[in-house]
């Protein structure tokens, strides 16, 4: 019964418009000849014409789905279904005035009949060819609204995206100071500590060449080497043990990152991301970064026990901006994966394929002031 309304709700433009239909051809009838058919006459013929209506649209739609064999096709379906029609329909109006008092007296000659029928015939024929074009334009009309509406959400999601990005650079940038300013300071308080506390000098210099790399990433199209990120990381792990004392972090990569180009940012903000939430104070447990290629692809593995008391400055926002930014540089070529593994370590695993790394353009390389020991 269920199954019986739902259909009833689906066709009920269709039921409602052939019920307008036979009502008002019946009226016309009876105003023109002055006689009501019988019940039986009425079912039988408009099942047949209902039937026809239908099964025309229907073939005339499989006709046309490839417009190269429409030409041919389209008039053989035509001519066929108004035979067969015409076929039907006499056949039918023969057995019925044999057999049955439903088409009471005499039949009309067979020319008559047959034109009669082909009027009849012809006119469900124009009508089905209608519905056939509405429907088509009905289609077409929906699949163009959902393709706008998909480009729509695709513009926005990019828009999203891109302000994302924005945010995440911004994030880093946005404090920034004249960077000329700046480094003249760093080698004027440098030169100061050198004379007194030559160990506390180091800490100028790390600074230093950490913020003239960030400045740099400003002028590279968005990429940097990942040798010169790396050797920044070294740079802030030195500024920590000297600042914090002994810290267990162990940072490994392969010899062969050097020319690799990457967003920037990526293993410097994994690497504040231990440094504000992880307990690296552990010697049994230390806190490690991979950096290697493999398989075709760049991987980055991070792994580090977490602090007992979170850190709330800025949790998880770091990993969301690495996220974001990856996905709209590398968009299916990257893949991130963190959380915490059985052991209870914070766990980091990102992929990216060499193929999208290749891509990004050249760039000049950061000149970096920090000597050698």
């Amino acid at each position: 019964m269920r199954i019986l309304q739902n259909r009833l709700y689906i066709y009920r433009i269709h039921i409602i418009a052939w019920s307008v239909f036979i009502f008002w051809e019946t009226v016309v009838v009876v105003y023109w000849v002055g006689m009501l058919g019988t019940f039986g006459n009425y079912a039988i013929h408009y099942i047949i014409n209902i039937t026809f209506f239908y099964t025309y649209a229907f073939l005339l739609e499989k006709a046309t789905g490839f417009p190269k064999g429409a030409l041919w096709k389209v008039p053989i379906v035509v001519i066929s279904s108004i035979s067969i029609y015409l076929g039907i329909v006499t056949g039918v109006d023969i057995l019925l005035n044999t057999y049955t008092n439903i088409l009471p007296g005499e039949l009309p000659s067979l020319r008559i009949r047959i034109a009669k029928v082909l009027y009849r015939g012809s006119f469900f024929l124009i009508f089905s060819t209608g519905y056939y074009f509405l429907k088509r334009f009905i289609r077409e009309k929906t699949e163009k609204s959902r393709i706008e509406k998909q480009r729509f959400q695709t513009l926005l999601e990019k828009e999203k995206m891109e302000k994302e990005l924005a945010m995440s650079k911004n994030a880093f940038m946005k404090a920034q100071i004249n960077p000329h300013l700046l480094f003249n300071t760093f080698e004027f308080v440098h030169q100061k500590l050198n004379t007194y506390a030559p160990e506390d000098a180091k800490v100028m210099l790390y600074l230093s060449d950490m913020m003239r790399f960030a400045a740099n990433t400003q002028h590279n199209e968005g990429f940097v080497y990942l040798g010169e990120e790396i050797l920044q990381c070294e740079n802030l792990i030195a500024l920590h043990q000297i600042t914090q004392g002994t810290i267990y972090i162990e940072l490994a990569s392969a010899p062969d990152l050097d020319e690799i180009k990457l967003i920037p940012l990526v293993l410097l903000t994994i690497l504040e991301n231990m440094f504000k939430h992880g307990n690296l104070h552990d010697i049994e447990n230390k806190a490690t970064i991979a950096v290697y290629t493999f398989d075709g692809k760049l991987h980055i593995e991070s792994r580090n026990l977490p602090r007992l008391i979170k850190s709330k400055a800025g949790f998880g926002s770091g990993m969301d901006n690495i996220s974001n930014r990856l996905k709209y540089a590398y968009h299916q070529d990257a893949e991130m994966i963190a959380g915490m593994d059985e052991e209870g370590f914070y766990t980091l695993n990102i992929s990216i394929s060499l193929n999208a790394l290749s891509k990004a353009p050249k760039i000049k390389k950061t000149e970096h002031t920090i000597p050698a020991e």
